[in-house]
């Protein structure tokens, strides 16, 4: 077995997405250590991370706000980032990234999850480009204008429209990732017959071992490779494990619209107190959901399980990490905040992989694709 510990100190590590924006909103200040969520600066350092992607998500809201939400959420975190300037620094290369991290810090990258942000307009999105975004994920848990959802890929005549495809030839022109998670299968196909560039799945795992329509299928894994992209692990419970996943499933079709109610609380932009406040309404939603899911246990073993399938299925060069952190309700066991990052290292090096393939899949198979697209 290696020295997963050492393996781990000298990796570049990369988290290639997060959903702490939407905290910070609330009050949440990335210097200080607060357990109730799952990142901040301490933790980060603790869990020996280099590089932290923070997505900017959009979603409920009505469609011509969405562009000035997101510009909302970016004022915002490059405040807070600008707050904590000898720790942490935004950063919009791989070079200007490599920079940050030899002076000690961390680097941190802008992105947008959803392209409803740029509200149909390709000027939009050179804005968001000239904000510092560096990857956007093409659309969330529903089909929009120009790209149609995972969550509905049943129902859908289309995949990427033909105005889709102009968002991803200007991606490509500027120099921004295109990032597939959470698209249809038809989507993915249209974005790959479209893109010039390696692809990102941000946050996905193996459809063979969670049937998600979220996680990816062996086809589209080897596609992916094909292309030279790369898929970071999520560490959603319900993207892991099937039995999780089948009984949230059946917990949500039972509470759907008191869910999406509790969902859309994270959105507003209230103080922390207001929200917990607002909250309590829906303890025995989550009283009730954990009851449901305690017979399944996900741990760090399960996301190994999933490096493992896709390994043996591509490689060991298109794995990264995309935790999914405060995005997500619980954590795997042994994955329960950024700082307890170390354990899938040493988890991994019980499995016999090498220190090369660690070191891969911690960062450096992310950081091949962000000297193609942002050098």
């Amino acid at each position: 077995m290696n020295d997963y510990k050492q393996i781990h100190t000298n990796a570049i590590v990369c988290d290639l997405h997060c959903d702490t924006v939407h905290k910070i909103k609330r009050g949440h200040k990335l210097g200080e250590r607060n357990n109730k969520y799952h990142i901040d600066i301490p933790r980060l350092n603790e869990g020996g991370v280099n590089f932290q992607a923070f997505a900017l998500f959009v979603d409920s809201q009505p469609e011509g706000k969405r562009f000035l939400y997101v510009k909302k959420l970016i004022e915002i975190i490059k405040k807070e980032i600008s707050a904590n300037k000898n720790d942490i620094e935004i950063c919009t290369s791989a070079s200007e990234a490599k920079q940050i991290i030899s002076a000690k810090k961390i680097a941190a990258m802008l992105a947008i999850e959803n392209g409803m942000a740029i509200e149909n307009s390709l000027e939009n999105l050179e804005s968001f480009f000239n904000d510092g975004i560096r990857y956007m994920t093409l659309t969330h848990s529903s089909s929009h204008n120009f790209c149609s959802s995972s969550s509905d890929d049943g129902g859908k005549s289309y995949g990427l429209t033909e105005f889709g495809k102009d968002v991803i030839r200007k991606m490509n022109d500027l120099g921004m990732m295109v990032d597939v998670s959470h698209i249809s299968v038809r989507a993915f196909n249209d974005v790959l017959a479209t893109t010039t560039k390696p692809i990102l799945a941000s946050h996905s795992n193996a459809h063979a071992l969670c049937s998600h329509d979220r996680n990816l299928t062996d086809d589209q894994l080897k596609a992916l490779a094909d292309n030279g992209g790369i898929v970071g692990m999520n560490f959603a419970q319900f993207f892991l494990h099937e039995g999780y996943k089948q009984a949230t499933d059946k917990f949500l079709s039972e509470n759907m619209e008191e869910f999406l109610a509790s969902m859309s609380l994270s959105m507003e932009f209230i103080s922390e107190e207001e929200y917990q406040d607002k909250l309590k309404r829906f303890h025995p939603l989550t009283e009730a959901f954990f009851k449901a899911i305690a017979p399944y246990e996900v741990s760090v073993k399960t996301v190994a399980d999933h490096i493992d399938y896709i390994k043996n299925l591509i490689g060991p060069d298109h794995i990264a990490i995309g935790s999914d952190f405060d995005g997500i309700i619980g954590a795997p066991v042994g994955l329960e905040d950024i700082s307890r990052l170390p354990n899938l290292t040493k988890e991994l090096s019980e499995r016999d992989y090498t220190e090369v393939e660690i070191k891969k899949i911690l960062g450096e198979n992310f950081f091949r694709v962000f000297e193609q697209i942002c050098p």
